[in-house]
Formats: C-alpha cells, structure tokens, sequence
C-alpha cells in the first residue's frame, strides 16, 4: 500500500527570505486582491466563450439546414456525364466527381477543425500537468487554479492552529467524498503511483511533525492520504512572497491561453457563417433544374476555397486594421496563425480541385 512507500523528502529549507516591512507585505495583498479579481475576470471571459451562443445555434444549423440539405440535393442528381467516352468516360466522370466533392467536404471539416481546437483550448485553459513548488516529474493533471492556503509567514500561529484542527480526525473525511475503504485506496493508489510526490513538501509528516500539529496517537497512513487530497488540489503552504509570485505566473498562464482561445472562436464562428452562407446561396439554385447543378457546385467551392484563408486572417487583419500596411507578420504569435498555416495546403488544393471539377462539368455539358 502507499502508506508503505518512501515519500521523497521534499521538506529541505529554503533560503532564508529577506525580511519584508509592514508597508511591503499590505502592498502584496492587495496586489493579490486585485489579482483574484482579474483571474475571476479571465474565468468569466473563457465562461462566455465557452457558452458559445453564437457556434451552438450556427451548428445544428449548419449541418441539418445547410450540408445536409445541400448534400441530399446533389446525390439525387449524379449521373454520368462521359458515358460516351467508354474507359475514359468512366475516369473523367469519378475525377470530376471526387474534385467537386472534395472541397465540399473540406468546407465540413475546417469548422469542425475549429471546434476541435477550440476544445483543445478550452482544456488547456482550465486544466495543467505542471505546478511551481512541486516536483517537474510530477505529472499528474489537475484544475489550472490551484488550492490557496494562508501564507506560512502572515499568522505562523494561527497557521499552526489551523493545521491542527485540519489533522483531527473527525474532520479528514470532509475533503474525502468516498467511504472509508474506497477513499483509503483512491489516495493510496495516487501516493504510490506518484511515488509519493503528490504530497506537499510542507506536508510531510516530517515537516508536521516538527511543527507539532499532529494529534497523539495520529495514523500516518490516513495523514498521507489528507495530504495527497491537498496535493491533488495543488494546495502549498507558500509564504506571502511565493504566493505573489505564483499569482503572477497565474496571470500570464491564464492570458496566453485565453487570447488564443478568443481568436480560435471567432476564426470557427467565421468559417461556419462563410460556409453556411455559401450552402444556403447554392441551395436554391441546385434545387432549380434549369441550371447544371455540377457547375454551380464546381463555381460556388472555388469561391468558398478562395476566401478561406482570407476569412482566417479577419482577426488579426481587425486588430492591425489602423497599420496593416505595416503589419509585421515575424512578430505575430504563431499560436495565433496556428489554424491557417496547417490549412493553408488543403484550402490550396482545394481551389485547384474545385477548378478542374468546374472545367470537367462544363466539357460534360458541351458533349451532350
């Protein structure tokens, strides 16, 4: 069992801090009030997005009332159009069919692309494998915003009493919404595989103990597995200085993934508005029998592959919009041109294939 495992020691003292004035350490809570405010900022900025009003009511849309209706009206009028060509006629006709249908598709899979990234993102905002002050080869996923505890230096005596009234017994099963046994393995199982890095350095029962808030009589197993629940919620005792300076890093975290996740919303609600509107202008026109229905097809994708790149840059184009003459491309983010430059070789071949699709149907209508 993991209350059986060597937990590393982790309880080595730090260098000795430079001793703060009053005036410096009422600075650094309200820098950390001011802090928590712009973080639940940020939080409520990804909730919004993340709500998705605009892609939730423009995806049923786009499949069921756009590629659905569009893709049933061009499979009832599938024909062939070179059978007077014999062996080449057969050729011709599943070219011209596969170049006509592969930028169709295409216009399916780039916004749900989109959305995949945009789940990617979302995952990467919220959630984190890495944690400062805890081991680099512990990688064990959890929440981005961590456990705050009350800094080691603010009240060390009301620390003290607070850690003692969290290692009485009758109060541990609060943070464990398990039975008894059930718990006892969760933790234990997380201890041993972790190989007991889950466990705070300052929660060791060697640094607990020294501290004197253990109970008499206490279970060292039971007390690992209190800790290893602190672990899991990256809750580290940190002194006033460490935790302003992980609010900082919190901040910058929570800002680099968000700008991208923003501008990966919008590239994806572009793409189904430019790919909806497309389907919907081509609808009524395919439906009409007095128009050739491959040609219309073959003319309305190599409208919609050409745009593509261009509707992916609106957001920078946007932000740049007062020097874009300027735009210095070598210093955008590439996380930020990351959707374009991977679909850069698609929406290309798509252009090519939706223009030999076009040219294939109009010589099948010149030969009947």
């Amino acid at each position: 069992m993991a209350a059986d495992v060597d937990l590393p020691n982790q309880a080595e003292e730090s260098p000795e801090p430079l001793p703060l004035s009053e005036a410096e350490r009422g600075a650094m809570r309200a820098y950390i009030q001011r802090c928590e405010v712009r973080l639940s900022t940020l939080h409520r900025v990804a909730t919004a997005f993340i709500g998705g009003a605009g892609l939730l009511l423009l995806i049923p849309v786009f499949f069921k009332d756009a590629f659905d209706s569009l893709l049933s009206v061009i499979l009832t009028q599938i024909s062939y159009p070179f059978a007077g060509f014999g062996t080449v006629g057969v050729v011709l006709t599943g070219v011209m069919y596969l170049c006509l249908f592969y930028p169709l598709f295409l216009s399916m899979a780039i916004p749900l692309y989109g959305v995949y990234l945009l789940l990617k993102d979302i995952i990467h905002f919220y959630f984190t494998i890495y944690t400062p002050g805890f081991p680099e080869d512990l990688l064990n996923p959890t929440f981005a915003l961590t456990g705050v505890t009350l800094p080691l230096d603010e009240a060390p005596v009301a620390k003290a009493e607070v850690m003692r009234y969290q290692y009485n017994a009758t109060q541990m099963g609060f943070m464990i919404p398990f039975s008894k046994e059930r718990s006892g393995l969760y933790f234990d199982t997380i201890i041993e595989s972790t190989k007991g890095n889950i466990i705070p350095k300052t929660r060791r029962i060697e640094a607990l103990e020294r501290l004197g808030v253990l109970p008499e009589n206490y279970d060292p197993a039971n007390v690992n597995r209190f800790n290893a629940a602190l672990g899991l919620a990256r809750s580290l005792d940190r002194t006033l200085t460490e935790e302003v300076a992980m609010t900082e890093m919190s901040l910058v975290r929570h800002v680099l993934y968000l700008r991208r996740l923003v501008l990966r919303y919008v590239k994806t609600l572009l793409m189904f508005i430019w790919t909806t509107v497309v389907a919907f202008m081509l609808l009524p026109f395919l439906k009409d029998g007095r128009f050739p229905p491959f040609v219309l097809l073959g003319a309305g994708y190599a409208v919609w592959a050409l745009a593509v790149m261009w509707i992916l840059d609106f957001p920078l184009y946007w932000l740049y919009r007062h020097r874009h003459s300027e735009r210095p491309d070598e210093q955008v983010d590439p996380q930020l041109n990351l959707m374009q430059d991977r679909l850069q070789r698609y929406c290309k071949l798509a252009i090519a294939s939706a223009v030999i699709g076009l040219m294939l149907a109009i010589l099948s209508l010149l030969t009947h």
